[in-house]
């Protein structure tokens, strides 16, 4: 996600001790301020639940600034927590957030290491940076709702009533695209992405079954090179979010790999398919994987359920 820089305030915290390995600060900012700081530190399987009051409608940022990159936080809408879906995972989005929220009440920041990280018992420290705002970070003054049309130029994909707009700097690398939704009922905000390469496609399906649609965007380094696939899911036709679809860690299913991916949903499932290569050299097969929606321990995630070859 693109970053936002903003002046930082100083902060006052209210501490409740959880358990040993969970710490719930209250960030409460200074009167006349709407921003704040903390220095922390967090090892092993530690971990700390930040809590912001917020409002329907006001803008939330944050940023966290470790000393270890295996550090990193979920944002919870009020009434979930670790454990429960997450608004944002900055494993997937990055270390900067911002967003519209949707709901009044606390939110829940919680930080912490990565599994392989804590079971080292490994240290983080870090600045952490909470903005709320009535208006988008940056804007000089009140805007309207975010408008659903685009430029001409826009790649679209829609599921139902449900709309999905991508726009991009279509420059190479260090590119960045905006997903847009529409005819979400709660929120539709838009989400920011960095990647390398530039936008090739956007497609959506309903990969789960629940009436609410999942979209991907694709992304090339370079025609005919590498794909890559952006996952996004809706929650209950009200809002959306980012889907973890991590790299493929088995060796067997990309051997012979040299790029010409392709992305499809078919039923149920997502789908990769690229021809399979001999030393550089096409063998005229294809090898498919096939990957499953599943509960996530902070958000759904892609996971690899088939390898096909034919």
């Amino acid at each position: 996600m693109k970053a936002i820089c903003f002046s930082v305030l100083l902060l006052t915290i209210c501490s409740v001790a959880l358990s040993d390995e969970v710490r719930e600060l209250r960030v409460q900012f200074q009167p006349g301020t709407d921003s704040a700081e903390i220095a922390d530190k967090i090892s092993g399987g530690e971990s700390v639940l930040y809590k912001l009051n917020a409002k329907d409608g006001q803008f939330l940022s944050v940023s966290l600034r470790p000393d270890n990159l295996s550090a990193n936080y979920n944002i919870y809408i009020p009434g979930r927590g670790p454990g429960d879906e997450a608004l944002f995972v900055s494993a997937v989005g990055g270390h900067e957030y911002v967003g519209q929220l949707y709901k009044t009440g606390d939110h829940t920041v919680s930080v912490f290491l990565n599994r392989n990280a804590a079971r080292e018992g490994q240290v983080a420290n870090y600045d952490i940076v909470f903005k709320i705002t009535s208006m988008p970070p940056g804007a000089a003054s009140p805007s309207p709702a975010p408008s659903p049309v685009v430029s001409s130029d826009a790649m679209t994909a829609s599921y139902g009533d449900i709309q999905f707009s991508v726009t991009s700097r279509d420059n190479g690398n260090g590119n960045t695209f905006t997903i847009r939704p529409s005819g979400l009922s709660v929120s539709n905000d838009p989400f920011n992405v960095d990647v390398q390469g530039r936008v090739v496609d956007v497609i959506a399906d309903d990969m789960d079954g629940d009436n609410s649609p999942e979209v991907a965007v694709i992304t090339e380094l370079a025609p005919g090179e590498r794909r890559c696939a952006h996952v996004f899911t809706t929650f209950a036709g009200k809002s959306f979010g980012m889907v973890n679809f991590p790299e493929v860690g088995d060796p067997d299913a990309l051997s012979g790999y040299d790029g010409g991916d392709d992305f499809a949903f078919v039923e149920n499932n997502f789908i990769r398919r690229f021809p399979i290569h001999d030393k550089s050299s096409p063998t005229r097969k294809t090898r498919q994987l096939q990957f499953k929606l599943k509960p996530g321990e902070a958000t759904k995630q892609l996971v690899l359920d088939r390898i096909v070859e034919y």
